[in-house]
């Protein structure tokens, strides 16, 4: 038996243990990183919508005068859309479709995989399967979600704040 638990059920075992608690790390920070997009979009569609409505015939975006202003503003509202675009893509759910069937019969912890197993295969396969491939690999994937998520946050805040500001600037000017 070598230092690292290879063969020994308890060492095993309590890896197990812990590929779940870090399982429910990353499925923990994928909600609140869903949950921070959700409120982004929302102040992004609101900025979106006040923008509309100051473009209203007699408000200050009705007719932006000078090149300068309409670039401004124009380059503002399209940073502000790509904001929004990056922040539903956050929440978008990503379910891997084109790879669940094949994977499927190897893997038991994604709900995308278990939809394809019948249940006395499935009972089957949790008897004799030893878990923590199963959770290795499951764990990379949900990080590398998370990650995609927690970027596409951050780009789209930066993307919301240059927006933002791109706008006040032409307010200012105008």
């Amino acid at each position: 038996m070598s230092a690292r638990g290879v063969g020994n059920p308890e060492a095993e075992e309590k890896a197990v243990d812990t590929a779940w608690r870090v399982h429910a790390a990353v499925g923990e920070w994928t909600a609140r990183v869903d949950a921070k997009a959700s409120f982004a979009l929302t102040l992004e569609s609101a900025a979106g919508a006040v923008i509309i409505a100051l473009s209203g015939n007699g408000n200050i975006f009705a007719g932006p005068h000078g090149r300068v202003v309409r670039c401004l503003l124009w380059s503002g509202c399209v940073s502000i859309l790509v904001a929004a675009v990056l922040a539903a893509l956050v929440v978008a759910p990503r379910l891997r479709a084109s790879a669940l069937r094949t994977e499927a019969p190897d893997n038991f912890v994604y709900f995308g995989h278990l939809m394809h197993r019948e249940a006395e295969e499935l009972a089957e396969s949790l008897r004799r399967a030893q878990p923590l491939p199963v959770l290795s690999r499951q764990l990379v994937v949900m990080s590398r979600i998370a990650w995609t998520k927690h970027r596409q946050l951050q780009l789209s805040l930066v993307s919301f704040a240059f927006g933002l500001a791109l706008v006040v600037l032409a307010a200012v000017s105008a």
